[in-house]
């Protein structure tokens, strides 16, 4: 082994894996560390109904659209959504340009899209694969979990899987689990 983990934070659909992440970006960025790579939050309409998803470069700040539900953006589509195709390229080169230039790299998320069509941020997983990145926390859904770790075969990986029971106290666990340190962990 390379001396790489792979985190892979995994559940239902709607479950808070990408509340959860930036929680674990939070704490990490409060001990010093660098986080890069992409968040994907939903982009809610006025009344709270998802007609989205975000990208946000964690290096950055920068924002892009990545997919709408409620009109066609020109790129690949799966399920209800239609996604940018120049801004998935935009999060693959987010994700692809914090390789090294941070201590945790987040990836969110790893689905259908990547596993199913080879598109999306497909071309991160073979780079999450080589063992050249040190910590990762990658998104999946707990359905597509077994599927990314085999692609993910080469590295030693660490399942973390959020439930409602388990969702306000996992991302200190999670850190902890990652980089070896119990500080991190105050959930007992």
């Amino acid at each position: 082994m390379s001396g790489a983990l792979a985190g892979l934070l995994t559940g239902a659909v709607g479950a808070g894996k990408t509340t959860a992440a930036g929680r674990v970006v939070g704490l990490a960025r409060d001990r010093g560390l660098v986080c890069g790579g992409l968040l994907a939050p939903a982009m809610l309409d006025r009344g709270g109904s998802k007609i989205g998803i975000w990208g946000v470069d964690l290096l950055t700040g920068e924002r892009r659209t990545l997919a709408r539900t409620d009109r066609e953006l020109g790129g690949p589509s799966l399920g209800i959504y239609s996604f940018d195709g120049a801004a998935l390229t935009w999060a693959v080169g987010v994700i692809e340009g914090a390789v090294g230039a941070c201590d945790l790299l987040i990836v969110d998320e790893i689905g259908k899209l990547e596993l199913w069509s080879h598109a999306g941020l497909a071309p991160v997983v073979p780079r999450l694969a080589s063992g050249e990145v040190r910590r990762s926390l990658a998104l999946v859904r707990a359905s597509l979990l077994a599927e990314l770790q085999a692609r993910l075969s080469q590295v030693e990986q660490v399942v973390f899987e959020l439930n409602a029971e388990n969702r306000d106290g996992l991302s200190p666990h999670i850190l902890a689990r990652l980089f070896g340190a119990r500080e991190f962990d105050n959930s007992g």
